[in-house]
């Protein structure tokens, strides 16, 4: 569903003529249906983990602190915990450790012996320094939720003929309850059945691991049994 089609279809709900275009609209109602196009786009991305919004980053390390190889992409939304890995040593990278303990380090030139990171406005600082041409990678969420016809991410409309990544069903119900509510409409019927198709999305957007209440501890396909062990 293009942006044009998206704004049209919530124009027929909410009562209100159907616009021929919307990104070159000057008419008052386009423009703020165009608003809140906008706004949920940017609210429906960060709602939850969106599995189409999963990237993947690898870089290249540079012998030094400050790692020059793009390490943090454009279009970066967010992080996700627990992903960062150097593929060369086959080792987790640990981080991103706070302002306040990585210049403790840099006072007592005290640093850890395993792969730690810190984060400072778009630069990717490493401790201890890596040597040059390691592997390091990890996901993130893009911010990135439409797109142009031709398929380049965006985090903003553009153009009419743009499509939404996420649920173009969601991202309408969204603007309809978004524009009752500016108009001071009854909208409250709408926002909570848009909120609850929103939490079923997300609930079956991915499979779950299985939590095992048992004594068994089970892990990707590998089980070991309770028991002490001679290693």
């Amino acid at each position: 569903m293009s942006l044009l089609t998206l704004v049209q279809k919530a124009a027929v709900r909410v009562g209100v003529a159907r616009p021929s275009a919307v990104i070159a609209a000057t008419d008052a109602g386009t423009l703020q249906l165009l608003e809140f196009a906008q706004e949920e786009g940017d609210q429906l991305a960060r709602f939850g983990d969106w599995r189409v919004l999963r990237k993947e980053k690898t870089f290249t390390t540079v012998a030094a602190e400050t790692q020059t190889d793009t390490p943090i992409p454009t279009d970066l939304g967010a992080f996700i915990d627990q992903t960062f890995w150097n593929r060369s040593r086959r080792e987790r990278i640990y981080g991103p450790v706070d302002s306040e303990t990585w210049q403790k380090w840099k006072a007592t030139t005290t640093f850890p012996i395993t792969d730690t990171f810190c984060l400072r406005g778009t630069s990717w600082l490493m401790a201890p320094t890596p040597v040059a041409g390691q592997t390091i990678a990890y996901e993130y969420r893009s911010k990135n939720w439409c797109q142009s016809s031709g398929g380049t991410g965006q985090e903003a409309w553009a153009a009419d003929t743009d499509t939404g990544v996420l649920s173009e069903r969601l991202m309408l119900m969204g603007l309809v309850w978004r524009y009752k509510q500016a108009k001071t409409l009854d909208w409250e019927a709408d926002y909570e059945k848009y909120l609850l198709e929103v939490n079923q999305a997300l609930a079956t957007d991915q499979p779950r691991k299985i939590l095992s209440m048992g004594g068994e501890r089970m892990a990707y396909g590998f089980t070991t049994p309770d028991g002490s062990w001679n290693l």
